[in-house]
């Protein structure tokens, strides 16, 4: 009997590994996602902070300056130009804020300019630069541009994590597919942003397909619990 028993164990095929999970789905993972949330999150609190704090008459006039060579620059452009300079621009700050460590520093700095910048503007005509802060991200185009600089950030720093943690190749093929998808957050944002210009009705109108975006995302990132 003991001898049976053997032989049908042996018989028994050891259990088959458990697949590897895709780079696509350990980008839209939860944990994941809920990083770059957190991170988004912060970034709306450097943002709102820089359009808060004070800003001295010598930092503001440079500031302003700053605002009107920047419109001056782009008041010339035509539809496509002013996309393709809007694009390159934030894409060269994106593709820096990936930078383990260094982009963060960058991150940092550019939502702190920007809302300075934004506050500077205020001022000038009269308003607090909190209002015009909130008036900004009451267009869907900047939630879709910072949100592309969370997730660039956030790759950068989740490089660091998997580097000391000996995952440094699995995490490598994220990046990838986040490079991808972090120029195509900004390549709508860019597209979103010169249509808010042309006609910011049209502009604000565009918070249908965003929140549709969202849903996506969301269902996405819970559809391998709902397999389970």
């Amino acid at each position: 009997m003991a001898v049976s028993m053997s032989a049908e164990e042996a018989q028994v095929e050891p259990p088959a590994p458990l697949p590897h999970p895709s780079a696509a789905s350990e980008l839209f993972e939860r944990r994941r996602l809920f990083f770059i949330l957190a991170v988004l999150v912060v970034e709306l609190v450097i943002f709102f902070v820089a359009t808060s704090i004070p800003i001295d008459a010598t930092t503001q006039r440079s500031l302003q300056n700053e605002a009107k060579n920047l419109a001056g620059t782009t008041g010339n452009l035509g539809p496509t130009d002013l996309f393709l300079f809007i694009f390159t621009h934030n894409a060269m700050i994106a593709l820096g804020e990936m930078i383990p460590i260094l982009g963060g520093f960058l991150w940092v700095f550019s939502i702190y300019t920007t809302g300075q910048i934004i506050a500077s503007v205020a001022l000038s005509q009269g308003f607090p630069g909190l209002l015009y802060g909130v008036l900004v991200l009451v267009l869907p185009f900047a939630i879709v541009e910072l949100s592309a600089y969370a997730v660039a950030v956030a790759s950068g720093t989740l490089l660091l994590v998997a580097w000391r943690r000996h995952r440094l190749r699995k995490e490598m093929r994220v990046l990838a597919l986040e490079i991808g998808l972090v120029a195509v957050m900004l390549l709508t944002a860019a597209a979103m942003e010169t249509v808010t210009i042309v006609d910011a009705t049209v502009g604000f109108l565009l918070w249908i397909p965003t929140g549709l975006l969202v849903v996506a995302l969301i269902w996405a990132s819970t559809a391998d619990r709902r397999l389970r």
